[in-house]
């Protein structure tokens, strides 16, 4: 009886042992994408203008290369689109309240480091990166124009587009996560990631996002 008991836990163990040598991370790429949740946030800006952005959902889409089971970089692009109210101040006399109302896209390419914790197929995380965040307000700043081409089906197409005011920053982002490598062919992660943005003539700029997503391992 002690004999088979032994034998019984011989087995176990290696297969235990097996299963994490399946799911090692160890060295190669992988390619993945998130879901992202954008929590709500107030930004005030000089001359008392403030801007209440409402809470929405983005997507983001990577590719990391593993150095090793803790180590790897990740490159990738995220994109939103928020709601936001603006209440800005006139520079002129009298000094009345203009509101606004609108949503800004967000298109964002990032490079950042991860380090797991632990070389099992679940581990916690820390991340940090950089990015540049090419921002679109929607807000018209020229009168509207008519544009017209040739289109080779239906000739000559003519539309009426308005540009609208942009803008570009600089972007960090620090995050703390768990990733689990379900199978030897993929994993899923969740990570709180705060993002910080470089504008001008913000007092301070930052937005925190949770981010759940799947990634393939080669």
């Amino acid at each position: 009886m002690k004999f088979r008991t032994m034998c019984l836990w011989a087995a176990a163990a290696c297969l235990i042992s097996a299963g994490a040598s399946a799911q090692s991370r160890g060295t190669g790429w992988e390619f993945g994408a998130d879901v992202v949740y954008q929590n709500s946030q107030d930004i005030d800006f000089d001359g008392g203008t403030t801007v209440a952005f409402g809470s929405d959902v983005g997507i983001s889409a990577f590719a990391g290369y593993r150095f090793n089971d803790r180590l790897e970089v990740q490159f990738g692009l995220d994109w939103s689109t928020v709601d936001y109210d603006a209440t800005r101040v006139r520079e002129e006399p009298p000094l009345a309240t203009v509101t606004a109302s609108g949503d800004m896209e967000t298109i964002a390419p990032f490079i950042k480091g991860n380090f797991n914790f632990m070389t099992g197929p679940i581990t916690p995380f820390v991340s940090a990166g950089l990015g540049y965040s090419f921002i679109d307000t929607n807000i018209p700043d020229a009168p509207p124009q008519v544009g017209c081409w040739w289109d080779p089906w239906y000739g000559e197409i003519c539309t009426t587009y308005q540009s609208t005011k942009t803008t570009e920053a600089f972007t960090y982002n620090a995050g703390v996560g768990v990733r689990w490598d379900v199978s030897t062919g993929y994993s899923l992660r969740l990570l709180y990631e705060m993002h910080w943005y470089d504008l001008d003539h913000a007092s301070s700029a930052e937005f925190d996002q949770i981010k759940l997503g799947v990634l393939m391992r080669y």
